[in-house]
């Protein structure tokens, strides 16, 4: 089952009722914005490539976006099965532990939030950390989170019938996509052998069709199981793990309310942002990215596109050095990092340096960005991503974000499947009182005028920030039309290694005005293996009618 929540990693548990008291009277709430305003008339138009095929849909009553299309359809069969926006999202995690199994396991963490029936709740599930020198595989927290909703009565049909699609893909085979291809082939020296030999054939290419009986028979158990107890037990007894059992057992996901913010857009509507309020992950820092944006409109800076894009890159470097954790390493900067933070007040804060900045010449805006973690090498995260899913059935939303490290986790399988990698296992650099892995996870679901609106997610490391705050930055501080699945399809920029990774298509004034600022241009291609963030959302664009995304540089699919 659940266990509640206090959302900061390390308080006692005695706190959660007055914390949550804090939370039902605004605490962990407030709105952020300025007085509507026109859409920037000098803003030079951002083009809008044409969405891949799959890649964007429109679907009344029901609708889902995943980072592959058989998570997609397995999400699609078990809602015409009479399955919830719950059920199909397990059924899609199950489905891409098959056919993404580089970024995704049941051996790895997850954190999500969802509405059902109105009302709002969030999923922790990450992996905990073991004292167990030399050794980077973590506790898992997937399984125990499969068996936590199936007991807590969220779901609408059995664990077996949720599982069927994805058994028959790995019984029945799949074609890798470019992304699995790629991150085999540069895996593949650091892959156990028996793992290595489910993608890759004797001489070392990716098999033209890949089977994984063993990931089947895993999921065969999990789905007739009775309790968690049993699944491992019968596992173990055909084959220990590397974990003692009842470390296993006692790893329960814990459940609370989301931390949400209030913001007003540019259009003059309210947008409420509800995410994750656990250290764990960064849905706070999503939060302060989006209390910057809506202050942003108040500076008076932004007057043509150039320097928007300039401000939302500076925006995003004072964020990110924000954070209580090294951008990419995940390694904490303090003994006790929190999340307990004024967000209107930072973003505020934020947001007038941001202003100043633009006004600054190169010489006082380097000497500023100095002071950051931006200049230097980097931290190389582009192996490292996630897998984020948005699920949308009759009215409820779903966000959901899983991942097991860099690719293919701690190179080893177990029933072949990955096991997940703990950065803080492998760095022993932990804060007071730390016992999970802390990731860049950043699930989110808008309310726009009160109306469920949006869930999007997002998988890249710290791109994940990037991707979400920069769609939220063109629909919310400049007011760009469209949907958001076309929105999904413009160009991006983001601060990565000391550089600007920019697409190649960003109009030419941007990238000629970046490089007069002194930024060093990265340009790339939408590319798996360079993104800048891989985006999967939902819109409900009117009642009962959603458009659903999958980002352009993914082999994703949308329902």
């Amino acid at each position: 089952m659940f266990k509640q929540t206090p959302g900061i990693e390390g308080e006692p548990s005695m706190m959660f009722s007055r914390r949550r008291a804090l939370m039902a009277a605004g605490a962990w709430s407030c709105a952020v914005g300025t007085a509507a305003a026109e859409p920037l008339q000098s803003l030079a138009p951002l083009p809008a490539k044409p969405p891949p095929y799959g890649h964007a849909r429109s679907n009344r009553d029901f609708s889902a976006s995943s980072n592959h299309p058989a998570a997609t359809e397995a999400a699609r069969r078990i809602r015409l099965q009479g399955g919830g926006v719950l059920d199909m999202y397990l059924a899609a995690l199950a489905a891409a532990w098959v056919v993404d199994p580089a970024n995704c396991s049941p051996f790895g963490r997850m954190q999500g939030v969802y509405s059902t029936g109105g009302g709002y709740d969030c999923l922790y599930a990450p992996t905990g950390i073991r004292e167990e020198p030399g050794s980077t595989v973590p506790v898992p927290g997937n399984i125990a989170a499969y068996f936590a909703l199936r007991q807590s009565d969220r779901l609408q049909l059995p664990l077996s019938t949720i599982l069927a699609p994805a058994r028959s893909v790995a019984v029945g085979g799949f074609r890798p996509s470019v992304g699995l291809r790629a991150a085999a082939q540069v895996s593949a020296a650091d892959m156990q052998p028996d793992f290595r030999r489910i993608y890759l054939d004797d001489r070392g290419g990716v098999r033209a069709r890949v089977r994984n009986p063993q990931l089947s028979h895993l999921l065969e158990v999990l789905g007739r199981a009775p309790d968690e107890r049993a699944f491992w037990t019968e596992l173990y007894q055909q084959r220990p793990g590397p974990w003692a059992l009842e470390t296993l057992l006692d790893n329960s996901p814990r459940s609370g309310p989301p931390r949400d913010l209030e913001v007003l857009g540019r259009d003059g509507r309210r947008y409420r942002l509800r995410t994750t309020a656990n250290l764990e992950t960064w849905g706070t820092w999503t939060l302060l990215g989006a209390a910057v944006i809506a202050h942003l409109q108040a500076t008076g800076a932004i007057t043509d596109l150039e320097t928007a894009m300039e401000a939302y890159l500076l925006a995003t470097i004072l964020v990110l050095d924000r954070i209580p954790f090294s951008v990419g390493l995940l390694m904490p900067k303090s003994a006790s990092p929190s999340v307990d933070i004024d967000v209107e007040a930072e973003g505020r804060a934020i947001a007038a340096r941001v202003g100043l900045l633009l006004r600054a010449p190169p010489a006082e805006l380097w000497a500023a960005l100095a002071e950051t973690y931006f200049p230097g090498e980097g931290s190389k995260t582009d192996d490292r991503n996630t897998n984020a899913f948005a699920i949308a059935s009759d009215g409820d939303l779903l966000s959901f974000t899983t991942s097991l490290g860099p690719w293919f986790g701690s190179k080893r399988a177990w029933f072949g499947a990955g096991l997940a990698y703990s950065y803080a296992m492998k760095s022993q650099r932990l804060f007071e009182g730390q016992t999970h892995d802390v990731t860049e996870m950043s699930p989110l679901i808008i309310e726009r005028d009160g109306l469920p609106w949006l869930a999007i997610g997002a998988a890249g490391s710290e791109r994940i920030y990037g991707a979400l705050t920069y769609l939220l930055f063109l629909k919310l501080s400049l007011g760009l039309p469209g949907d958001m699945a076309e929105l999904m399809m413009k160009p991006r920029l983001f601060p990565k290694d000391g550089k600007v990774r920019i697409h190649r298509d960003m109009p030419q004034s941007v990238q000629r005005h970046l490089a007069e600022r002194g930024f060093v241009l990265e340009p790339t291609e939408y590319d798996s293996r360079k993104h800048l963030g891989v985006v999967n959302l939902v819109e409900q664009v009117e009642q009962g009618l959603y458009r659903s995304g999958a980002d352009p540089s993914s082999s994703g699919g949308a329902l």
